[in-house]
């Protein structure tokens, strides 16, 4: 049986900021349907790789390739078609509805609060019970879960999400899991986190990232099992999780 087809791929990339190097010769490829997990310390180089395949940051060396096509040769309304991203942190003072600010989402489409597309992104993440509510009023995990819906909305192919569960207490952050869990099938998930455990639990592939290089990218259970979270926060980290892979 044929793999299923890259949706994105990274050659070589390589990104200079005022003369330093974030991203060095930076490989690693996107199928349809896969869950991939980044991850890797602090300074690794994670947001300076989504800002890049994003568009929003100019690659010095490489290049980035979305459906087979250069995304340097992209617009970005061609790129919100491609790929749908959900932000760290969405600003508690949003004075829009539920069903308004995902309506957002299909901006490339024109934003009609009527359209299917909505209907079904509010249902996907359980979001439409309370749909008519002004997002301003909503928990941290419930707009998380409408941020996650405007981004459905795109019907774009690609979802990518950063640090989606930072500053949710763990009930809101179980919301979000559950949702990204329970999309459908045919939706590729790229997340970035710092939790170990969620990316152990709930992806299939994981991205390692260390001094802007990739440090590992394949099967997320044999980065568990191997030396790969010794590699990156240090052996007494990564006996714990060796010992629990056992």
């Amino acid at each position: 049986m044929s793999e299923n087809p890259i949706l994105l791929e990274c050659r070589d990339v390589c990104v200079d900021i005022r003369g330093k190097l974030l991203l060095t010769n930076v490989n690693f490829s996107l199928r349809q349907g896969e869950h991939k997990v980044i991850i890797g310390p602090n300074g690794a180089g994670k947001t300076t790789l989504l800002r890049a395949i994003l568009g929003s940051l100019t690659i010095r060396g490489g290049s980035i390739l979305l459906g087979g096509c250069e995304l340097s040769s992209l617009r970005q309304a061609e790129i919100a078609k491609s790929i749908s991203y959900v932000p760290q942190l969405l600003a508690a003072e949003i004075p829009y509805t539920v069903r308004e600010f995902v309506a957002m989402g299909r901006y490339a489409y024109g934003g009609d609060p009527r359209d299917a597309a909505v209907d079904s992104a509010l249902t996907a993440v359980g979001v439409a019970c309370f749909a008519d509510r002004v997002v301003s009023t909503l928990s941290g995990g419930e707009r998380q879960r409408v941020c996650i819906a405007a981004a459905l909305a795109q019907q774009a192919p690609i979802l990518i999400l950063d640090e989606p569960l930072v500053h949710l207490d763990p009930s809101q952050r179980m919301e979000v899991q559950r949702a990204l869990r329970e999309l459908p099938k045919e939706v590729t998930v790229m997340v970035v986190t710092h939790d170990l455990d969620w990316a152990k639990m709930d992806f299939q592939s994981l991205l390692s990232l260390r001094d802007g290089c990739v440090d590992y990218d394949g099967a997320t259970v044999d980065f568990y099992s191997g030396s790969g979270v010794s590699r990156l926060f240090g052996e007494a980290v990564g006996l714990k999780y060796k010992e629990e892979s056992v």
